[in-house]
């Protein structure tokens, strides 16, 4: 790579990596920890994941080394509160230790405060369908805003979309609601949840950065059919904008998450000639770029919180992360305002409902030694880091 870079990013520009705490510090009194037995695609359950909750200043050193200034984690709502309105000291404390690592390692932190765990008490509760959830959740919000003093910039939820339609529409994941109603709740008390931590995280800390993280994703009919347009735009608004629009007035930035190209429509679907990662996803950089700029009618500046494939061999990352930061640089060029990329993720980690098998690491991780191994594409990203550009 050359010294100078043809691609060069902006002054101050955030490149990171992204993280979340049940995925690599693993299960504790959370809905997951019950639901995983017997659910997840491999058989496995989270137990200590990649024990990054004892390991987390390894990890940040190795964020470090790929010459990281920024690292996106999120803090285990269980943890903090394992039983409603009784706050753990202890837990706080731990990710304060976070924080102040980050700190000292010139790194800045990215914290988010939701990512799809929530306390066993909040769930039997009724979770997200519950009227009281937005004030259940402010009561956390307020506990992290007057503890964690540190963190300047801060995503309330990570893909509220994604997450209510998964887990009280389909119902595939905890808590396994299925239906119109209880989606519609539970998204409409996530947008309240929002809109209320926004004002607590300001009225805190009144120069802080706050948003949230949409799964957006690059939607376009499968052909040029009036009814197939139509619903295009229906399903562009509810994945891509119905967040974001709903919340209005309570961001000062939108973050973004992208993995999904979608051509939606009744009739035969095009071939899709594009390349896939290990879970069949198709890889389309492209769709980050039509995302981006979709987004910049919100007039305000955007984080790529997420970018990442699954790709246990390590054949394509090196490729996948240019070609979509082209995107990126295409984008801010053509006036998006971003200001940051995370590519997910930092380490290999418990993905959800596919368990351990999918590998979107930057480093290897060895779930019999734990033993953290750099993968090729990381010195790659490393380059980018370090040159501001590629």
């Amino acid at each position: 790579m050359p010294d100078k870079p043809s691609h060069s990013f902006p002054k101050g520009f955030l490149w990171g990596t992204a993280t979340s705490s049940h995925q690599i510090e693993g299960g504790t009194l959370n809905d997951w920890t019950i639901w995983e037995p017997g659910h997840t695609h491999d058989g496995s359950i989270s137990g200590a994941a990649c024990d990054s909750y004892r390991r987390f200043k390894e990890d940040i050193g190795l964020a470090k080394k790929i010459n990281s200034n920024a690292y996106r984690f999120s803090i285990e709502w269980s943890r903090i509160e394992p039983r409603q309105q009784q706050f753990s000291q202890q837990a706080i404390q731990h990710y304060q230790e976070v924080v102040d690592e980050c700190r000292r390692q010139k790194i800045e932190p990215v914290v988010t405060i939701y990512h799809f765990t929530q306390p066993i008490w909040f769930a039997e509760l009724g979770g997200w369908n519950n009227p009281a959830a937005p004030q259940i959740f402010n009561n956390y919000v307020l506990y992290l805003a007057q503890n964690l003093k540190r963190v300047k910039i801060w995503c309330t939820i990570n893909e509220p979309g994604l997450y209510v339609w998964n887990a009280y529409g389909q119902g595939k994941w905890p808590p396994q609601k299925y239906g119109l109603w209880s989606w519609w709740t539970a998204s409409n008390n996530l947008i309240k949840s929002h809109r209320l931590a926004y004002r607590t995280l300001h009225l805190m800390q009144k120069n802080c950065q706050v948003g949230i993280a949409n799964n957006s994703q690059a939607i376009e009919p499968i052909n040029n059919h009036c009814l197939n347009r139509f619903i295009g735009r229906i399903a562009n608004y509810l994945i891509n904008d119905h967040f974001f629009q709903k919340t209005a007035g309570c961001h000062d930035y939108l973050g973004i998450n992208y993995y999904f190209h979608r051509q939606i429509g009744l009739g035969r679907r095009p071939k899709n000639q594009q390349w896939h990662n290990d879970l069949g996803w198709e890889i389309y950089p492209q769709g980050l770029y039509q995302v981006l700029m979709a987004a910049k009618k919100y007039n305000l500046p955007i984080y790529i919180l997420e970018n990442g494939l699954a790709d246990s061999q390590d054949q394509h990352r090196q490729q996948f992360i240019t070609e979509h930061l082209a995107m990126v640089y295409r984008a801010i060029h053509d006036g998006c305002q971003v200001k940051g990329y995370f590519h997910w993720s930092l380490l290999d980690n418990f993905e959800w409902k596919w368990g351990f098998k999918p590998r979107f690491g930057l480093y290897a991780v060895d779930y019999q030694s734990l033993e953290r191994r750099p993968r090729p594409s990381s010195r790659t990203y490393a380059k980018i880091c370090k040159n501001n550009g590629f």
